[in-house]
């Protein structure tokens, strides 16, 4: 187990590193969502995508999408490290702008080397954005039970409510969307504009220089 860590440790620095190597275009065109169970990344990967040049949607928990990835995952005895492992081959790989919808657990991690790996590995993207349906967590928490038909106290219940308020999958996000009242094609929508205002700003200040 020791040796594992220190394996998945060594291939985040490289992870990092290959990142960094990346376009500046598909860093800055990228969008990537993380988010507890329930919120609709998929929904909303699957407008986004529509809806971007490349068109181009990749789904993390799709094991049909990774297949040659999710191989590799019964030689790693912790899950959460096979999930490290995962995340950065797909991010260090990218060839082109794309819309990314994590699974909920893929940005969460206790490790503390690990967290703070992953901080440096999303930092280098700049659409990174967390879906939640409430502000108030006890709201999202309901919303989440009754689309999922989760039961309160269950497992999924528990490891939603852990998702909801774990501090990684705040420190990660550049942008938090609160879907109360909005439909997924409205949230496409208000994410796109953000971006574009995002982008809008950063041309602005190069101008002023």
């Amino acid at each position: 187990m020791i040796f594992e860590r220190k394996r998945v440790i060594s291939a985040a620095d490289r992870f990092i590193k290959d990142i960094q190597n990346l376009p500046s275009e598909i860093k800055d065109n990228t969008i990537i969502l993380i988010g507890p169970m329930g919120t609709g990344k998929s929904t909303i990967a699957k407008l986004l995508a529509g809806k971007i040049e490349s068109g181009e949607r990749l789904a993390v928990d799709s094991r049909g999408q990774f297949e040659e990835l999710y191989k590799k995952e019964k030689s790693f005895r912790n899950f959460k490290n096979f999930e490290f492992a995962l995340i950065g081959t797909i991010l260090s790989s990218l060839k082109t702008p794309c819309v990314i919808d994590f699974g909920a657990g893929h940005s969460v991690y206790e490790d503390p080397i690990l967290r703070a790996k992953m901080q440096k590995i999303c930092s280098q993207f700049k659409n990174i954005i967390l879906l939640l349906p409430s502000k108030d967590n006890e709201t999202s928490r309901r919303v989440l039970l009754e689309r999922r038909n989760f039961k309160p106290g269950s497992h999924k219940d528990k490891d939603n409510w852990h998702f909801i308020t774990a501090p990684n999958n705040y420190e990660l996000a550049t942008d938090i969307i609160y879907e109360e009242g909005k439909s997924p094609e409205e949230i496409s929508e208000e994410i796109l504009e953000r971006i574009n205002q995002k982008n809008r700003n950063v041309n602005t200040s190069r101008d002023e220089i």
